[in-house]
């Protein structure tokens, strides 16, 4: 990897932790049942993962969303919140790359607004792997895994709602020049 490629490499990684981060922050809904919140900055943690890769995008989900829980006043999440958005990113970046390589052997071109099925299915993956993470984090924060429980709909609603706002701001995205920064997405 050149420098340049080292650079270019960092500098997204950076801008893609700080909307994350804003995100998470910016657009918080109260859930009443756990004194979190639901947020939109998962769409940007899938973003992040189809620009920088499983790696660097799992690295700016889980500090970006663990600076937002800080800033936000819910620091007690911090760490749960930096594990769960973290796999989060892994999963999804894992399961990108398992489908990219069966897609290729297999031929075929399937799109859903210009995404493999396979980002669907990861996406979808990656926010159930932080659905669970955060059962077990509600349960600890509160003492108690009825609470945990009761974030099971909020969470998924989450990932849902950022998951359809992520594949149609990337579809948009891959019409435009920024797509050469979107490597990861299988176009």
């Amino acid at each position: 990897m050149r420098r340049v490629d080292k650079t270019d490499n960092l500098v997204l990684t950076a801008m893609m932790l700080c909307l994350v981060c804003l995100a998470t922050y910016a657009l918080k809904v109260p859930n009443p049942f756990t004194q979190g919140y639901v947020h939109l900055g998962d769409t940007f943690i899938f973003i992040s993962v189809l620009t920088l890769g499983k790696k660097n995008g799992a690295i700016a989900s889980s500090v970006g969303a663990a600076l937002a829980d800080i800033f936000g006043g819910y620091a007690i999440f911090a760490v749960g919140t930096f594990i769960a958005k973290g796999l989060m990113a892994w999963v999804m970046g894992t399961f990108i790359e398992m489908g990219a390589h069966k897609a290729t052997e297999s031929g075929k071109d399937v799109r859903i607004l210009s995404h493999s099925p396979y980002e669907i299915i990861a996406m979808v993956l990656g926010g159930l792997a932080e659905v669970i993470v955060y059962v077990f984090v509600n349960a600890a924060v509160y003492g108690n895994l009825n609470v945990g429980l009761l974030s099971i709909p909020g969470n998924i609603g989450q990932f849902v709602c950022s998951m359809i706002v992520a594949v149609v701001l990337v579809h948009a995205l891959l019409k435009t020049p920024v797509s050469k920064y979107l490597t990861f997405a299988h176009r």
